[in-house]
């Protein structure tokens, strides 16, 4: 009994490892592209927000005071 759980772990890794491999392999240009050059597009800052609570509601206020709107976080 030892062996068959042994066989199926066995197994079971066998194929994690493969799947892992095979999800890997045709982005690896990309994903080495990404590591040695960073991203491909910048990502627009966020205005910074104080986080205020009144009775348990929590609000966004404008940590500067010039009025910035502000995005929503999706």
């Amino acid at each position: 009994m030892a062996l068959l759980v042994s066989a199926l772990f066995a197994f079971g890794f066998v194929v994690a490892v493969a799947t892992i491999v095979a999800t890997i392999l045709p982005a690896q240009d990309r994903i080495l592209r990404l590591l040695r050059r960073g991203p491909e597009w910048t990502i627009d800052p966020l205005p910074p927000v104080h986080l205020t609570s009144r009775r348990g509601v929590i609000r966004q206020r404008a940590a500067t005071a010039a009025a910035q709107p502000l995005r929503a976080a999706a």
